[in-house]
């Protein structure tokens, strides 16, 4: 008998490609604020209400609800209060309806962000021990964190992990269509400077991780970053080599400071796009 994956932000990028990956060993459910298929329950976080059929017979939640933290608006104490509560208060939200139905489950999988680093460590890879930044980005990523901690502190759910997602590259939504339409519109903008370290991943990879972490009852934080560093230059070299706009030197391999996703990889997940070149290459099949 399949048991029952319950993903939050069902209607986002990354959920979109989580779900093929797991509906052919588990039951999906999702939550949405407007149901459209049957396996779609709605809730509300702001007034706290839940179809109570969408927890029944959960074994696994997946989080990833959550407003945008750069949506281009203002950063107000207003906005910073929606976001909050649409991430750490979502989870505590799911946590009492469990409890208030005495319902254990055996994985709660959160997504976090890279935003919780500072990048002030003194060492050029930078793991999942990395100093914590300062600032709303970095204190909303350690209070996710903590949320999702919760569930293993009462018993609610036996194991707990957190992956800090980085910026997510795919053709329907996230940072590459705004990647490829600046070397479209601007090809020489490959030749201008730019060497900092872009913690990026393919969303096939990034779906993978939130799927591996289900299928295999992780437990701790895991930055989801592709093996390979890159930098924003290197990001735009590749795209120009897809696209035949200018012909440049091979992308020489990256050593300055970035994250490291040795964790995950040393548990046994493997990346289908570890580098550049390889995951723009997939993106313009």
């Amino acid at each position: 008998m399949k048991q029952t994956v319950l993903i939050t932000g069902a209607n986002s990028f990354i959920a979109k490609h989580i779900i093929p990956i797991l509906e052919k060993d588990y039951n999906i459910k999702l939550l949405t604020r407007s149901p459209k298929a049957e396996n779609e329950f709605t809730w509300d976080v702001h007034s706290k209400t839940i179809d109570p059929k969408a927890l029944d017979g959960v074994n696994y939640i997946i989080h990833l609800a959550g407003s945008k933290l750069n949506d281009g608006t203002p950063l107000t104490e207003e906005r910073k209060k929606m976001v909050y509560e649409s991430r750490i208060g979502a989870s505590d939200f799911l946590r009492d309806e469990l409890k208030k139905r005495q319902q254990k489950i055996t994985a709660f999988v959160s997504a976090s962000a890279i935003g919780y680093y500072g990048y002030q460590d003194n060492t050029f890879e930078i793991d999942e021990n990395g100093k914590k930044g300062i600032g709303f980005a970095a204190d909303l990523s350690e209070d996710w964190e903590k949320a999702a901690d919760r569930f293993k502190e009462d018993g609610t759910a036996k194991h707990v992990s957190k992956i800090r997602v980085s910026l997510v590259l795919g053709n329907e939504s996230g940072i590459f269509p705004i990647y490829e339409s600046l070397v479209k519109n601007n090809p020489t903008i490959i030749f201008q400077e730019g060497h900092n370290s872009v913690p990026w991943n393919h969303v096939e990879d990034m779906a993978g991780i939130f799927a591996f972490a289900v299928q295999h009852k992780l437990d701790g934080v895991y930055n989801s970053v592709a093996p390979v560093p890159a930098s924003q230059q290197d990001i735009y070299k590749a795209i120009s080599n897809e696209l035949h706009l200018n012909k440049t030197e091979d992308i020489m391999p990256f050593n300055g400071q970035h994250l490291v996703s040795n964790k995950i990889q040393n548990a046994g997940y493997h990346f289908k796009f570890p580098s550049i070149q390889e995951a723009v290459q997939n993106l313009y099949k």
